[in-house]
């Protein structure tokens, strides 16, 4: 009997042992993914909204994307990875056709597709 108590007691300790998925600490990545990144605007997150054009979208969602950082010139926008006039440009992508809209750094941008990016890009990509 005495066995059996402490047999029972053993599976109870590793039943309630710290090896699950998943903690209180630790969001899990669908939570994050719905709180969205300083980088990343999905198309779910702008579903999500009342918003007409891609301008419309990075200003009310994601203003720091659309700031020139210190020393560079203007945030350039390229549109499915095709370099676009500037950032004013983003006004004419309707938001129903955004996949997502991603900020790349000014290192990240220089290495993809060459200098003149001190500020970064905004990258569209839209549906296909």
């Amino acid at each position: 009997m005495r066995k059996a108590l402490l047999f029972a007691f053993g599976l109870a300790a590793v039943g309630c042992g710290g090896g699950g998925s998943g903690s209180a600490a630790q969001p899990s990545t669908e939570a994050r993914a719905t709180r969205g990144s300083a980088t990343l605007i999905t198309e779910s997150e702008i579903s999500a909204t009342a918003y007409q054009n891609a301008m419309e979208v990075v200003t009310n969602l994601r203003p720091a994307m659309m700031r020139p950082r210190p020393g560079g010139g203007p945030v350039m926008f390229y549109l499915d990875n095709v370099k676009m006039m500037d950032v004013s440009g983003l006004s004419t992508v309707p938001a129903g056709r955004i996949k997502e809209i991603r900020y790349i750094s000014a290192q990240d941008a220089t290495t993809r597709w060459g200098t003149g990016h001190a500020s970064g890009v905004i990258l569209v990509t839209t549906k296909r």
